[in-house]
């Protein structure tokens, strides 16, 4: 972030852009708690930080981009250090005319870019990439404002030019790789006589347990126990899950659908680079919930990516939005920063005056975060007299790195 004009501060009281109304003011959001002074204090609304307010008001862009499975096409890319997987919004803020132009020109049939991200030591263009969906868009004072949401992942055609256009602006050929169905491993192989008194097809993990003396006189035909079938099973994999996150998110944030939920892991979950390409490059929800429940074990902290300093634990982590903890934001001069927000941090110096400027949630101001010991830029406090939680810490993932200090049991 930095001081620059508030577009955003200007609209009027209870709107974001677009016309919507906070939840705030459309429900009885408990008010419950007072600030030190005594003055009554709002819980904030976590609905407004995905609406990226501080971009200003925005106009919607018609037209839906989806491309059919295996589909090979040619669009505009964009490289950034952040990861966007289906589901989530990335803001964009463009401020050179050639790179407006250059945009606006290959995205006026197809109001879609690809979100490309270096490989795991930053040297190069990972193959994987999505496809993103321009959604809302306004050019204001020179400057191009945008949301886009990222549709579907897509590959690099192998051997097709990546052709520089400016800056970091590309244009590649992709193929389309879309999620296969969801069955059981070993649906296929029922015995007819079996599918008389129950077809298994189980959604749920109740209904998986409810079929277990049914599925036990099915895995009587393999050599393996029972137990190595039931760890390839989708709804097994997601009970799994969904229990080892509840210890560090509130579950009314975790999605219950599995291929959601193999996005929302990435997008929450405090990995290494290096593990979130390898989630991205796992073609089924299977592949990704298994490996996520692997990582998921892992005992990790947070630290300076400079100095290894100590900076937050896992268990301090805590959603500011409805995306969940880790969200991308967009700071005037374009750099879009990964953020991590937690309830405790240590070991780091607050740079200059709190300002409302730009900031990223509504009703609070930032103050820039140092590393306490080598003075690296860590990222922002923010803090707030009318709302609650009072303050907070938004990390930027490109000043910390995730340490594993107990690589867990992996029983699967």
């Amino acid at each position: 972030m930095s001081d620059s004009d508030d577009n955003a501060n200007n609209l009027p009281d209870g709107q974001i852009e677009n016309g919507h109304v906070p939840a705030d003011s459309r429900s009885d959001r408990a008010r419950d708690r007072r600030s030190e002074n005594g003055q009554e204090c709002d819980q904030f609304d976590i609905d407004l930080p995905t609406s990226h307010r501080y971009l200003g008001k925005l106009d919607n862009v018609t037209g839906y981009a989806f491309y059919d499975d295996g589909e090979i096409t040619t669009l505009a890319a964009i490289q950034t250090n952040t990861l966007v997987f289906p589901g989530f919004t990335l803001p964009l803020v463009l401020n050179n005319d050639l790179e407006i132009n250059m945009l606006q020109r290959h995205t006026q049939k197809k109001n879609a870019f690809v979100l490309l991200t270096p490989n795991k030591n930053f040297k190069g263009i990972f193959p994987f990439g999505v496809i993103m969906e321009i959604f809302e868009t306004h050019l204001r004072n020179d400057v191009l404002y945008l949301k886009a949401r990222s549709r579907q992942r897509c590959r690099l055609i192998p051997g097709k030019e990546i052709k520089t256009l400016i800056g970091e602006l590309y244009q590649v050929t992709v193929k389309v790789m879309l999620e296969p169905p969801i069955t059981s491993p070993i649906y296929n192989t029922q015995l007819n006589s079996l599918k008389i008194h129950r077809m298994y097809k189980c959604t749920e993990y109740r209904e998986f347990c409810k079929c277990r003396k049914y599925r036990q006189y099915h895995l009587s035909q393999y050599p393996l126990a029972g137990w190595v079938y039931d760890k390839h099973e989708m709804c097994f994999l997601l009970d799994q899950l969904i229990r080892g996150l509840s210890s560090y998110y509130l579950i009314e944030f975790v999605p219950d659908d599995p291929v959601q939920l193999s996005y929302w892991f990435v997008q929450n979950f405090q990995l290494r680079h290096e593990e979130r390409l390898k989630i991205m490059v796992l073609g089924t929800a299977v592949e990704r919930l298994r490996l996520e429940l692997k990582y998921l074990n892992m005992k990790r902290l947070i630290c300076c990516a400079n100095c290894d300093a100590e900076i937050a634990q896992q268990n301090d982590v805590f959603p500011m939005s409805k995306d969940g903890v880790q969200s991308n934001y967009c700071n005037p001069g374009g750099y879009v920063y990964e953020t991590v927000t937690v309830s405790e941090a240590t070991n780091f110096n607050l740079v200059g005056p709190p300002s409302a400027q730009f900031s990223w949630f509504p009703g609070y101001s930032w103050t820039i975060m140092q590393c306490k010991m080598c003075s690296s830029h860590l990222g922002w406090k923010f803090s707030s007299v009318s709302l609650k939680p009072d303050s907070f810490y938004g990390l930027a993932k490109s000043g910390f790195d995730v340490k594993i200090v107990d690589e867990g049991s992996d029983n699967l």
